[in-house]
């Protein structure tokens, strides 16, 4: 037995001595250190088969791209639909393109006049704000003239401007009617004041500084029939002054007939306004019944006054386009 105890411890010693011995990595001497001359022990994959590559099983850990996605993947929170495929924004990476040097040559030719434009659009609205101040007191002014009743004493330029409003007529009627009555109190006041009689050439040519303004009226639209009723109440305020006694003397008859002469010229031109296809009054005029009204003044007239003619034309055309109307 101790012989091949012996041979054993024989073999095991001779089997240590042939081993090789393992590289250092480097000797004693640093300097001739060579990096490449380390081993290193051989990969042993004794994990996983040799048929599966080690490059797809890392293949899942690896994190995803956008532009990365395989034909089967699907994004975070379920599968794409049409709806979300248009609702998500479409970008482009496309750079835009350098201007072209026409481009820029023709922007350069032009900003000058670009910059006129601009100038002038800020005068027209600088002149626009400018006008609308202008009708504002405009406007102003007119509503001070109507509110004391001086719309018959205007210049004709300031009337024209005032009767451009559709309420004109019945706006500068209301002031004629306000004035005359005005000017029949002063001219009674007056008469009262006095001892003896005022003739009767005071009074019509008092009264007759309103017949301008009464043809004025009638030449608006909606006027004439506004116009016809001032006349009859002009001749009627002359009629109030004076008295029996003041009707005697032949200056005073003279100035009357004159004064109803004139209104005779006046409301000739009314009734042939009023008598006209394109008046359009509304409601029509009833002609009839405005013939036997001054009919029935100038008969009265005649006897209380003497006076022979009370619209005599007037009264004449009424009575032919009277006739037309009921042909």
């Amino acid at each position: 037995m101790s012989w091949l105890r012996r041979l054993s411890r024989d073999r095991s010693s001779k089997g240590e001595q042939d081993l090789p011995m393992p590289s250092r990595p480097y000797s004693k001497d640093t300097n001739n250190y060579d990096p490449q001359q380390i081993q290193s022990p051989p990969y042993k994959d004794t994990q996983y088969s040799s048929g599966f590559n080690s490059q797809d099983k890392l293949q899942p850990f690896r994190p995803s791209t956008a532009g990365d996605q395989g034909y089967n993947a699907t994004p975070r929170g379920g599968p794409v639909t049409s709806s979300d495929a248009n609702a998500r924004p479409i970008t482009s990476t496309t750079m835009e393109p350098t201007p072209d040097p026409l481009t820029k040559a023709f922007n350069d030719a032009i900003r000058p006049y670009l910059d006129q434009i601009e100038d002038l659009k800020n005068k027209v609205e600088d002149t626009t704000y400018q006008l609308q101040q202008l009708e504002d007191e405009r406007a102003d002014m007119h509503a001070w003239i109507d509110k004391r009743g001086l719309r018959a004493d205007v210049p004709p330029s300031i009337a024209n401007a005032m009767n451009s409003d559709p309420t004109s007529a019945q706006t500068l009627n209301y002031q004629l009617d306000r004035k005359m009555t005005v000017l029949n109190h002063d001219l009674h006041r007056l008469q009262d004041s006095l001892s003896s009689h005022l003739p009767t050439a005071t009074f019509a040519s008092t009264l007759a500084q309103l017949i301008p303004s009464i043809e004025d009226l009638s030449a608006l639209p909606g006027g004439p029939a506004l116009a016809f009723e001032l006349i009859i109440k002009l001749g009627g305020n002359l009629n109030s002054h004076g008295g029996d006694e003041g009707w005697n003397n032949d200056a005073d008859a003279s100035s009357r007939a004159e004064f109803y002469n004139r209104l005779d010229d006046c409301m000739l031109d009314i009734v042939r306004l009023r008598l006209a296809p394109a008046s359009g009054e509304d409601p029509p005029w009833q002609v009839g019944r405005d013939v036997k009204r001054l009919d029935k003044t100038g008969a009265f007239l005649r006897t209380k006054l003497g006076l022979q003619t009370y619209f005599p034309r007037s009264l004449e055309l009424m009575k032919r386009g009277e006739t037309r109307g009921t042909q």
